[in-house]
């Protein structure tokens, strides 16, 4: 993946929750956030659940989505609907 500086995104909020039970609220709330429980996360993007991620993707795929958010934040700057990221 690119380095993310290169991209010259906005901001994204980004949680990373230890904990598949009470974390999932907390990364709801965030941007992009994952739940990690043992072997897997559950990812969420922009407070909707996206699914579970095996724990040796967890990270790629975290990076994925807030690449996403990050670009649909910049077409559709603050004020703006920007939730219906498409996933592809």
């Amino acid at each position: 993946m690119e380095r993310l500086e290169e991209l010259k995104l906005p901001p994204v909020q980004i949680a990373v929750m230890g904990c598949e039970v009470n974390g999932p609220g907390e990364a709801r709330d965030a941007d992009v956030g994952i739940a990690a429980g043992p072997g897997r996360g559950l990812l969420f993007s922009r407070g909707r659940q996206i699914g579970w991620v095996p724990a040796d993707r967890m990270v790629d795929a975290l990076l994925e989505e807030a690449v996403k958010v990050a670009r649909a934040k910049k077409a559709h700057p603050a004020g703006t609907e920007a939730k219906g990221v498409e996933r592809g």
